[in-house]
């Protein structure tokens, strides 16, 4: 037992706004547990943790991948960049070792490389008692800015200094930020000296050039200046009102100008509407300066700005307020926007706590407050979850959820369950009214997943629903895998492959790399490639879209699917996508719009056209037998034949003289039709007449076939059925039989050879024969049209009905089936049967205290010879 050896390195691929990495886990003992992965610039130092958790890139922490688990996709990462990854496994014993960098891989259209812009002046702001605060904007660079270094200078030594993590003066070590920081503190410094400050970035190419020097700023001791220097508001003589000139980038120009005796100035902004004031640039600004950039500003809101000035070592009044100014077009009043989505974070698993994390945006009025609902992926019920408790509360939809209050951006949701999916979306309130909910955040969960598991009855292995949902009968389960290889045999999927791919949908988005190295030779020997779609919920291999679909493959749209239009049916077929891809890698990206999303599952699969001959070669046979039992045991009702009559099998030894009696009952079949007045589902066979013609081609059957679990004599053509089927346009109204309604794939046919040899051994005009209980049949000729020999006919067959032991025929006036008696044995009708004579009867009719006669036979049927297997 050892620590798991160094794994290959990984793959990193490229989809359309993401990165999808794969790799291999080594086979050791004890066994692989958990794998973690590093990711960064091509030519950077700087790693970035992978976090399963959410799906993307965070500075440290973050969570492992499960064994088995080997491929991920990894969000929010920059578009045209090149990343490279790392990775290391984990078992009982430890961590291995990590493996080497993998090649680099990126998304959308690479960008070009070069080392960062000199960035503009900092700003460097004097605090009092040896501090000093330098504060920075970070310039756009490709690759991105990693890293800020900031040195300071003696303006009148010349000496320099860089800055370190802790705000000291020193000459080397560790003196960069990361990109995050934008200001740092510096101690120590001495006062009534001058000293400017200067910057430099880094990324992956390297540093770039220092920026221009800041304007030169010192620490003044006031109580040791001539006139003390402090904060006296006195009057002034110029009072000229500031212009604002917007910059873009959040960024506004303050000019204002400056008198001749002025020492610095302050400048204040505010949001239009606003009471309060904020310090632009957090301090005074220093002689000659006549103008400064605010940053930081939100876009299309309106801002003002005022001034005051130090005079003789006092500050004026300010100025008159500016006229307003806004960065990019001006928002009207409106409720807000829709948001970005919201961001899940763990918190504590052991108690249960996520965080539901948002950013606020911008609008007019402001904000007031959020509303954050919270449910389980797949669940069709949103809870909002209270702002302080973290309890998540059912509110209908006339009550008012609680709001959390503006600038409150994140809640602690608490005792979440373990292994469960979850989702949150948030809405932003002004006072205009409640704005949209955002899209759902990424899937966040609080440990292991936990699975939930059924088992298809078909293939028998177990299957995990992940987040859909299934009510139906758990005997009656299949797997969308099975569904898939069944839902069209004209289709059928080459084994054991020929899932290329399937995906349970959770996100409305799935995007993958599909590696086709074969495409071409599919294409010449006529195989396709399909998109296939089902939906979960269902004990049937029907196609279901959802309401919409969109695909598309490198970038291109390969077909979608649109809503029907108002009052018509959209016919759902599955999907020829072989055009819309290329030989090697696609990268396909497939987006769904629908009310419950978690309830699909999607696959592409490799088919090959199967022609309906082929499909008859592979239908099984019933032997003789069999079949011989199975009509003998659907005509049980018809003929009143005891279940001890039957040739089921051996008989059990009978009971010794001395035990006691037990009452006769007649066992019934697992099988048999049941005539129940609740179920009218079943179709029962009421009339022992055997059809030897086809109800779809109306011509004589050639090979008899019929629904392993059909419960009827009535066969049809399996060559008339395939070929019926295979030009049926609508998919999903295939495959029906034709006697009794229930589906029947061509799995589920069976050829007939008792009525096989009925048909090989009666002449080829013969339409109907009479099946005995006994298993013989006879033939059954035209009747003859006179009414004079029919009436002769049924009374000579009434006469020997009960020799001959034959059901009676269908009544020719008001057409109810009745059945016979056998050794005193009445067969009850069917519920159809008896609804249609209470129907004859209160028309007058059928007198009301009549009982079901015997039906009069064929008038043929006495003479007819009989023959028999």
């Amino acid at each position: 037992m050892a620590k798991p050896p160094a794994p290959e390195k990984p793959c990193v691929f490229g989809a359309s706004s993401s990165l999808r990495i794969s790799w291999s886990i080594p086979d050791v003992d004890p066994e692989v547990t958990a794998s973690t992965l590093k990711l960064r610039i091509r030519g950077s130092h700087r790693l970035h943790n992978y976090d399963h958790g959410t799906g993307r890139l965070v500075p440290k922490g973050g969570s492992t991948v499960p064994a088995p688990l080997r491929e991920i996709t990894v969000e929010g990462c920059e578009e045209g960049i090149e990343y490279e990854a790392i990775l290391a496994v984990m078992n009982s014993e430890g961590w291995s070792e990590p493996s080497p960098f993998s090649e680099p891989g990126f998304f959308g259209a690479l960008k070009p490389r070069d080392k960062p812009p000199r960035p503009t002046a900092p700003t460097l702001t004097a605090l009092g008692k040896g501090k000093l605060r330098v504060s920075w904007a970070i310039p756009s660079a490709c690759p991105p800015v990693e890293a800020t270094q900031v040195q300071l200078t003696d303006v009148g030594t010349g000496n320099k200094w860089l800055v370190d993590a802790t705000g000291a003066l020193v000459s080397s070590g560790r003196t960069t930020f990361a990109a995050s920081r934008t200001e740092v503190h510096i101690k120590e410094v001495q006062d009534c000296v001058e000293y400017a400050a200067e910057i430099c970035c880094r990324n992956a190419e390297g540093f770039g050039d220092y920026s221009m020097a800041s304007d030169s700023v010192a620490n003044i001791d006031a109580k040791g200046q001539i006139g003390g220097m402090q904060l006296v508001i006195h009057e002034g003589a110029n009072t000229e009102v500031p212009v604002m000139v917007p910059q873009g980038d959040g960024k506004m120009k303050v000019k204002w100008k400056l008198p001749d005796d002025a020492k610095q100035t302050i400048v204040k902004l505010r949001r239009v509407g606003n009471q309060n004031w904020y310090l632009c640039t957090g301090g005074a600004i220093a002689a000659p300066a006549s103008e400064t950039i605010a940053t930081g500003l939100e876009e299309g809101i309106e801002y003002e700005a005022m001034v005051s000035f130090l005079v003789n070592n006092r500050w004026c009044c300010e100025s008159a307020i500016s006229k307003p100014a806004c960065i990019g077009e001006l928002k009207l009043p409106a409720p807000p926007a829709q948001p970005k989505e919201p961001r899940l974070y763990v918190m504590d698993v052991g108690q249960g706590v996520m965080r539901v994390k948002w950013q606020y945006v911008s609008c007019v009025p402001p904000i007031t407050g959020a509303l954050v609902r919270f449910r389980a992926v797949g669940a069709r019920k949103w809870l909002f979850a209270h702002p302080t408790s973290g309890a998540l509360l059912d509110v209908s939809p006339e009550q008012e959820p609680e709001l959390v209050p503006f600038p409150q951006s994140d809640v602690d949701l608490r005792n979440l369950p373990h292994g469960i999916r979850f989702e949150a979306c948030v809405a932003f309130r002004n006072k205009l009214g409640t704005g949209p909910f955002s899209k759902e955040s990424d899937i966040g969960h609080i440990g292991m997943l936990a699975a939930r598991v059924l088992k298809c009855t078909y293939c028998f292995s177990d299957f995990d629903l992940q987040t859909a949902e299934y009510t139906r009968a758990l005997e009656n389960f299949w797997c969308p895998l099975c569904r898939f290889r069944h839902m069209d045999p004209f289709n059928a999927i080459i084994e054991p492959s020929g899932i290329l791919r399937q995906h349970m949908f959770m996100r409305p988005t799935v995007s993958f790399n599909l590696d086709l190295p074969e495409l071409k030779a599919w294409r010449k020997e006529d195989q396709s490639i399909f998109c296939r779609c089902v939906k979960v919920n269902s004990d049937i291999t029907a196609q279901v879209w959802p309401t919409k679909l969109v695909m598309t493959a490198n970038g291109a749209e390969v077909f979608r699917i649109d809503p029907p239009e108002e009052g018509h049916v959209r016919r759902d077929v599955p999907k020829d996508v072989s055009a819309g891809l290329r030989p090697g890698m696609n990268s396909v990206t497939i987006t769904i719009e629908d009310e419950h999303p978690s309830s699909y599952a999607v696959a592409l699969v490799h088919t090959q056209p199967k022609t309906a001959s082929l499909i008859a070669d592979d239908t099984p046979a019933c032997e003789e037998e069999d079949a011989l039992r199975r009509v003998r045991m659907l005509l049980k009702d018809t003929w009143g034949i005891k279940m001890e009559e039957f040739d089921l099998g051996p008989k059990p030894e009978p009971p010794p003289e001395d035990a006691p009696a037990e009452p006769e009952a007649e066992a019934p079949m697992p099988d048999a039709p049941k005539l129940d007045d609740d179920d009218e589902e079943v179709t029962c066979v009421l009339s022992n007449k055997l059809k030897l013609r086809c109800p779809l081609s109306f011509e004589r059957v050639d090979i008899p076939v019929r629904g392993e679990t059909c419960m009827h004599l009535q066969c049809f053509g399996l060559g008339a059925y395939l070929e019926a089927n295979m030009k049926m346009r609508a998919l999903n109204n295939r495959w029906t039989c034709p006697v009794c309604s229930n589906i029947l794939k061509p799995h589920d046919l069976v050829v007939d050879k008792y009525v096989q040899r009925v048909l090989s051994e009666t002449p080829a005009h013969v339409e109907e024969v009479i099946i005995e209980k006994d298993g013989t049949y006879r033939i059954v000729e035209d009747e003859e049209p006179d009414a004079a020999a029919k009436d002769d006919s049924n009374k000579n067959n009434a006469d020997n009905a009960e020799d001959l032991g034959a059901p009676m025929a269908e009544d020719h006036q008001d057409g109810i089936k009745r059945h016979g008696t056998d050794d005193g044995i009445e067969v009850p009708l069917s519920k159809r049967q008896r609804r249609r004579q209470k129907i004859l009867e209160a028309r007058g009719e059928l007198p009301h205290d009549t009982a079901p006669a015997a039906e009069e036979g064929p008038p043929e049927a006495e003479s007819q010879p009989e023959k028999r297997l």
